[in-house]
């Protein structure tokens, strides 16, 4: 920082240059002055001393606040205005002070407002979900009073996805409110296979695929009964949008000596690209496959793994192409969730 300080100060380095030859040019050209050369070069050594002491001086006193500024860029967070240091002279770190100052207020002002119009479209698109969920009840009803009615049955699958989609969007909405919505209890694991898979039934018939459940499906785990129950409706909806026809969904419920309890739902689909692995779970990534299914939305499994990290669950996929995809939920048999149900109780 002392030769971009050098740099910055080269108008008064030019002066003071000046000034010290013009000096030396007097006393050297004035006959009315007369000084004796060695003195004349003492002079100079002695105001050069002075000049440099100055400016070291100088240097360390106006670049302290700055060097400070410098050495918190590579650490900066949410609060970093609160780590900025107090400024060390009156000008200019004050004037630099206040600018961050006005800076950071109209950042709070800009996300505040960005969260209370977030927070507005998010409880408008919940209401409008809400809406659309009381038509969609009464056509169920009406559906099911006329199951003799082939052409009736035929929409099932139909009104299923739509369904589906609602309830996704839905979920969507309450994301960011997910912390307070949490009640941990203890579930069977069989509980809440048979209740996705009955909901999911009408799309199996309409495909022809066969569920099968094998391993330990009576072990419990700690959890929200709702929130993972949506997590294993994602799951299971991948992977019957993904099945082909007459194939087979196979989900493996099993617990290893650490007592960790791993849910798998393995399909005979097509698989996932390799070069499509680490992104399946971003936001709005439909890959390949997502191209071929057009009502793919890349939000299932995002969806899924957010959910997964607030129930402290753990998602794996391994999916060779051509070979279908197993995706694993991992349920600590000890995790937070436990330990807020003792407290609770």
């Amino acid at each position: 920082m002392f030769i971009p300080y050098l740099v910055y100060k080269r108008s008064w380095l030019a002066l003071i240059g000046f000034l010290l030859l013009l000096t030396n040019l007097l006393i050297l050209l004035d006959a009315g002055i007369r000084v004796e050369r060695l003195s004349l070069i003492y002079l100079n050594v002695l105001f050069l001393i002075v000049c440099v002491c100055f400016f070291l001086w100088r240097y360390k006193k106006e670049t302290a606040y700055y060097k400070s500024l410098v050495a918190l860029q590579d650490g900066l967070g949410e609060d970093w205005f609160d780590c900025l240091p107090p400024p060390q002279s009156r000008f200019p770190d004050k004037i630099v002070a206040r600018f961050f100052h006005t800076i950071y207020e109209q950042d709070l002002t800009k996300r505040h407002n960005q969260q209370s119009s977030h927070q507005l479209e998010q409880h408008d698109l919940a209401s409008w979900v809400h809406e659309m969920k009381t038509p969609l009840t009464a056509m169920k009803i009406t559906m099911d009073a006329q199951r003799s009615n082939d052409l009736v049955q035929k929409l099932n699958p139909s009104w299923l996805k739509m369904h589906l989609l609602l309830d996704q969007q839905l979920y969507i909405s309450r994301l960011a409110t997910i912390d307070s919505d949490l009640l941990p209890e203890l579930v069977k694991v069989d509980l809440l296979l048979k209740g996705e898979i009955r909901e999911l039934s009408t799309w199996c018939m309409e495909k022809d695929l066969a569920i099968e459940v094998t391993g330990q499906s009576d072990m419990t785990v700690y959890t929200d009964k709702k929130w993972c129950g949506f997590v294993m409706r994602q799951l299971l909806t991948n992977a019957i949008k993904y099945s082909p026809s007459h194939g087979t969904i196979t989900i493996h419920v099993d617990q290893d000596q650490a007592e960790f309890v791993f849910v798998t739902i393995k399909d005979q689909g097509p698989g996932i690209q390799a070069h499509d692995l680490p992104r399946i779970f971003d936001r709005g990534f439909t890959g390949e496959n997502g191209r071929i299914q057009h009502s793919a939305t890349g939000m299932g499994l995002y969806l899924a793994r957010e959910i997964s990290k607030k129930l402290h669950t753990q998602l794996d996929v391994s999916s060779v192409a051509g070979s279908g995809t197993s995706i694993s939920i991992t349920f600590a048999k000890a995790n937070s969730f436990e330990q807020l149900r003792r407290t609770v109780l």
